[in-house]
C-alpha cells in the first residue's frame, strides 16, 4: 500500500534507512535510548495512550515506515513512526495482525503521528495495541517526525560521548594501578568531578548495573569509569553516599581512597570485594574480607573439612563419651580476647584445670593450641564447623557478660589435677 502525500518526512534515525538496520550488543552507552526519556520529554509532545511499561526499554532505532508487514526489515527495539496508513480503514483483524507482526518483530513502540489521516488513533488499534502489550504512542499535528528522529540522534551522540569518557577515565585509573601512569592525571580526574577535597569511596559494580549505577552515582558527588568487565565508580565518601549505597539493591565491592596516590591499592581492593559481594548479593567492604573469616568465606568448603576432622572430631567424640568439656575449653583459649587466664575465668576454672585440658586437646589431635601455627588451624576448624553445618557436637558460645551455660557445666575441679603441659605427638 502506497502511503498519501504528509507533510511528515520519511527518514529515519541513527543511519536506518528503508532497510535491515544492523544489530548491536546493549552495553554501557551504546547509544541507545530509553522509551521512559522520550515520553518525559516535554518539548516532543509525545503521548502514551496504552501502557508503556517498562521505563527502560530501549529504542535502538526510529524507522519510519507504512508497511503493513515491515517485517524484513526490522531487527528489534525500532520505534516505529506511522501515520496510520497500515490501519486506517481496515478490518479489525488486519489491524490485529498489523500490531501483532510489530510485537512478534520485537519493536519498542509505535509512534502514530495525528493530523494526516485520522485525529484519533482508531478503536481497533488501541484495542490491539493493549492485547499485545506494545505501547502506543501519539504526535501532534504540529510536531513533524523529524523532531523526534533529531532529538534521538542528539541523545545518541551525548550517551556515546558521555560513554567515551568513561572509558577514559577507566583507563587512566587502570594504566596508574598497572605502574605506567603517574598519579597527576588521577589527581586532575579527581578534581574535575570535585572529589579531590575528601577521602573517595571506590565501588566496583558489574558491567550489567550501569543504570543504576548512574542513578546512585548522580545523587552525589562522583563519577562513572568503565574497567574492562566492571563499572567503577568515584563518589565523595559522606555518610549520605554510604547510607544511599546500603539501602540500595545494587551488589558491589567498596574501599575508600584517601587520596589520588591511594587509588593503587583502593581500585584493586574495591575489585576484590566485588567477587565476595557477587556471592553475597550486596555491597560488601574491603575491610570485610581483610579477615581471617573473610578469608576463609572465600576458601572451597571441600578444603576446609579435613581441619575439622583432624582436629575437632576427636575433641567431640571424646567430650560425648566422657563429659568432658574440650570444644568449649578450645573456644575459649582461641578467642582473640583471651590469654589462658582469662580463658579459665570465663569458663569458672582453674588455670591448671584449662591447662590440664589444653593437653588432652593436644594429646586427641595431636596439634598444641599453645603453638601459634596450630592455634590458627583450631580456629579455621572452628570457623568451618561454625559455618558449614557441621554443628553436630560443635557448640558455639557466644561472649556475653553472663556465665556460658549450653557447652560448658560447672563441676567441681582441684586446681591441681594433673597439670601436665600440652605435648605434640
Amino acid at each position: 500500500m502506497s502511503a498519501p502525500a504528509t507533510n511528515r518526512p520519511v527518514v529515519s534515525g541513527g543511519a536506518t534507512v528503508e532497510g535491515s538496520p544492523t544489530a548491536t550488543d546493549t552495553t554501557p552507552h551504546d547509544g541507545t535510548v530509553r522509551l521512559g526519556d522520550l515520553l518525559a520529554e516535554a518539548s516532543l509532545h509525545v503521548h502514551a495512550l496504552t501502557p508503556a511499561g517498562d521505563p527502560d526499554r530501549p529504542i535502538r532505532y526510529v524507522y519510519p515506515t507504512e508497511l503493513a508487514d515491515p517485517t524484513p526489515y526490522l531487527s528489534g527495539e525500532e520505534l516505529i513512526l506511522s501515520i496510520g496508513v497500515p490501519v486506517v480503514g481496515q478490518p479489525e483483524d488486519a489491524v490485529h495482525r498489523y500490531v501483532a507482526t510489530l510485537s512478534c518483530s520485537g519493536v519498542t513502540a509505535l509512534l502514530v503521528g495525528l493530523g494526516d489521516l485520522f485525529d484519533e488513533p482508531p478503536p481497533a488499534l488501541l484495542a490491539a495495541c493493549r492485547d499485545a502489550d506494545l505501547p502506543l504512542l501519539t504526535l501532534p499535528a504540529t510536531v513533524p517526525f523529524r523532531r523526534i528522529v533529531d532529538w534521538v540522534d542528539t541523545m545518541r551522540t551525548a550517551d556515546r560521548e558521555s560513554g567515551a569518557r568513561e572509558r577514559d577515565l577507566g583507563s587512566i585509573l587502570r594504566w596508574f594501578v598497572a605502574g605506567t601512569l603517574g598519579v597527576g592525571p588521577v589527581q586532575s580526574a579527581l578534581v574535575e568531578h570535585g572529589l579531590a577535597a575528601a577521602p573517595v569511596a571506590v565501588c566496583a559494580f558489574p558491567l550489567d548495573g550501569h543504570g543504576q549505577v548512574h542513578d546512585l552515582v548522580d545523587r552525589h558527588t562522583g563519577a562513572v569509569a568503565i574497567l574492562e568487565d566492571r563499572i567503577v565508580a568515584l563518589c565523595a565518601h559522606t555518610e549520605e553516599f554510604t547510607a544511599d549505597l546500603a539501602s540500595s539493591e545494587l551488589v558491589c565491592g567498596v574501599a575508600i581512597a584517601r587520596d589520588a596516590q591511594a587509588m593503587a591499592y583502593a581500585i584493586p581492593e574495591a575489585s576484590e570485594a566485588l567477587h565476595e559481594a557477587t556471592r553475597w548479593r550486596r555491597p560488601v567492604h574491603i575491610d570485610e574480607i581483610a579477615t581471617l573469616d573473610g578469608l576463609l568465606a572465600a576458601v572451597p568448603k571441600v578444603r576446609l573439612v579435613p581441619f575439622v576432622h583432624r582436629l575437632l572430631v576427636p575433641l567431640v567424640e571424646h567430650d560425648e563419651v566422657n563429659g568432658t568439656h574440650l570444644v568449649a575449653s578450645l573456644e575459649a583459649f582461641i578467642d582473640p580476647a583471651h590469654d589462658i587466664s582469662s580463658a579459665a575465668g570465663q569458663l569458672y576454672v582453674h588455670v591448671n584445670t584449662l591447662r590440664n585440658r589444653l593437653g588432652k586437646i593436644a594429646e586427641l589431635t595431636g596439634a598444641n593450641p599453645l603453638d601459634e601455627i596450630d592455634r590458627i588451624n583450631f580456629r579455621i576448624a572452628l570457623w568451618a564447623a561454625l559455618n558449614m553445618g557441621m554443628r553436630e557436637g560443635v557448640e558455639h558460645r557466644r561472649r556475653t557478660e553472663s556465665p556460658p551455660t549450653q557447652s560448658i557445666t560447672r563441676t567441681p575441679e582441684s586446681p591441681n589435677d594433673d597439670a601436665r603441659p600440652p605435648r605434640r605427638r
